[in-house]
C-alpha cells in the first residue's frame, strides 16, 4: 500500500497590492489555503527593504533603448534608499553586470553602458533568474522582485520558433494551421516551472511587434509573469515607453511581501485566499509546492 503524501510546513511569499492607506499587517489579514485558515507570519511593506533585479534583453532599436535608459534614470532616482538595485544581461546566459547595491549611480551607469548586441535572452534566462531570486529571499529578510526590460522578437531568438511546416501537401497539417504551436508549448513549459517559484517577475517590452508569432510570444510573457505574482506590458509606441517603464517600478516598490505558514503535500499546488478590513486585495492566488 503506497504512503500518503507527506505534509509539510513551509513558509510562502506572497506579493500583495492594495489601495488603502492603512498599511497591511499580520494582524489585519486573514489568509485561508485550499479553504483551511492558514497563519500569517510576516508582512514586509513599501518601507521596508527591497532587492530589484533588473534583466536586460535589449538587442534591437537603439531609440527605444534610450528611452527606456531614460525612464529606468528617472524611476531609480525616486526609489527609496533602501532599495537595493542588481543588474543582469540576458544575451548568451544570464550574466551579472552589477551585484545588489544601494549604490544607485553604480546600477544605472551598467544600464548605461550595457553593448546591445546578440539575439534576444528572455526565455533562455528567466527559470534561472528567478531559481537565484529565490534562493536569496530563502535566506534573506527583504522583498524581492526581477524585471525584465526587453526589446525581444521571437523570430530573433537563436531557437527557432517559427514551427515550419511539415507537409505542404496535408492540408490537415496542424503546423499549418497553429505556426505559434512551438511558442505556446514553450511557454507552457516555463510557466509550469515557474508556478512553483515565489519571486515575482515583472516584464516591460518596449516593442510591440504584430505579426501572429509575436503575437502569442507578447501573450505569453504576461502569462508567465502573473503565474508568479507579477506582470507585463508591451508598448505600443515609443511615446508609452517612460510611461510602462515608470509604472511598473511604481508597483515593484509598492507591493508588500506577505508570508503565510502552509501545511500541505510537497508537489501540491495550493489555492490561496487573503482578506483585509482595509478594502480589496491584488495578489497571487496560487502556488505549487516544490518536492524536496
Amino acid at each position: 500500500m503506497a504512503e500518503p503524501p507527506r505534509v509539510q510546513r513551509a513558509n510562502v511569499r506572497i506579493p500583495v497590492w492594495t489601495d488603502s492607506a492603512e498599511p497591511l499587517t499580520a494582524d489585519s489579514l486573514t489568509a485561508t489555503v485550499d479553504g483551511k485558515q492558514a497563519e500569517v507570519s510576516r508582512v514586509r511593506g513599501p518601507g521596508d527593504d527591497l532587492m530589484l533585479l533588473f534583466v536586460l534583453d535589449l538587442v534591437a532599436d537603439l531609440n527605444e533603448i534610450d528611452l527606456a535608459r531614460q525612464a529606468l534614470a528617472s524611476s531609480i532616482a525616486e526609489f527609496p534608499a533602501n532599495t537595493y538595485i542588481g543588474v543582469m544581461r540576458a544575451q548568451e546566459g544570464l550574466q551579472v553586470l552589477v551585484d545588489p547595491t544601494a549604490d544607485h549611480e553604480a546600477a544605472l551607469k551598467a544600464i548605461d553602458e550595457l553593448a546591445v548586441s546578440g539575439t534576444p535572452g528572455l526565455l533562455e534566462t528567466v527559470e534561472t533568474a528567478s531559481e537565484l531570486a529565490d534562493l536569496v529571499l530563502a535566506k534573506s529578510p527583504v522583498r524581492i522582485a526581477i524585471c525584465y526590460v526587453t526589446d525581444s522578437d521571437i523570430r530573433a531568438y537563436r531557437e527557432d520558433f517559427t514551427n515550419p511546416v511539415i507537409n505542404w501537401s496535408d492540408s490537415r497539417d496542424l503546423s499549418r494551421r497553429f505556426p505559434e504551436g512551438l511558442v505556446r508549448e514553450r511557454i507552457s513549459k516555463i510557466t509550469g516551472n515557474l508556478g512553483a517559484r515565489q519571486t515575482p517577475i515583472f516584464v516591460v517590452h518596449l516593442k510591440y511587434y504584430g505579426d501572429r508569432l509575436n503575437e502569442a510570444y507578447q501573450a505569453g510573457l504576461l502569462q508567465l509573469a502573473t503565474t508568479t505574482g507579477g506582470t507585463a506590458v508591451v508598448c505600443r509606441s515609443n511615446a508609452e515607453i517612460a510611461t510602462a517603464v515608470d509604472d511598473m517600478l511604481r508597483r515593484i516598490v509598492g507591493h508588500y511581501g506577505v508570508d503565510l505558514q502552509v501545511a500541505a503535500a510537497a508537489g501540491d499546488s495550493i489555492e490561496i485566499s487573503l482578506e483585509s478590513p482595509a478594502g480589496d486585495l491584488d495578489y497571487r492566488q496560487r502556488i505549487h509546492l516544490e518536492k524536496k
